[in-house]
């Protein structure tokens, strides 16, 4: 049996998701079932959830919307793991510089995103996701770099 607090944060994931879907409509669509179910999905109250199949459905729609993919997002991270993209373009071997540089520049957006959340002396929860939206972008950052460390190690 799942622990009341983890199965919480999925169920905010997955509320997450059918709001960015198009709500229970829009959700209903995607994975091709009744508005009725996917309603249940988006209820706090409701211990239903959506199977795999219709969770990666529903996760691919807040990919292509420019999204991070919420329900995985939300059981990496109960698994206490990360989901990073991976990078589509294909590096050229003279990007490591530039790869290297970006990576450097992302975290002292961080050091800066963390000085100005402290300013006060404490952090709130949007200083957090602040934080936390710096740190992904450092992590895709640092994925491109070694995209690029990758590609002239094998020569493409």
């Amino acid at each position: 049996m799942i622990a009341p607090d983890v199965f919480g944060r999925l169920k905010a994931a997955v509320i997450t998701a059918v709001k960015t879907s198009g709500g229970k409509e829009g959700a209903a669509a995607t994975v091709d079932k009744s508005p009725s179910l996917t309603g249940s999905w988006r209820n706090p109250n409701d211990t239903a959830v959506p199977r795999v199949d219709d969770a990666f459905a529903l996760d691919q729609v807040a990919v292509v919307m420019g999204h991070r993919p919420p329900i995985l997002s939300a059981y990496a991270a109960e698994l206490g793991h990360v989901v990073i993209p991976v990078p589509e373009e294909r590096p050229q071997d003279s990007d490591i510089n530039a790869a290297l540089i970006d990576a450097s520049a992302e975290f002292g957006d961080i050091a800066t995103e963390i000085r100005e959340a402290t300013r006060d002396h404490k952090v709130c929860a949007r200083d957090r996701d602040r934080i936390a939206v710096q740190i992904d972008e450092a992590m895709a950052s640092l994925a491109r770099l070694r995209l690029v460390v990758n590609a002239i190690a094998k020569g493409e």
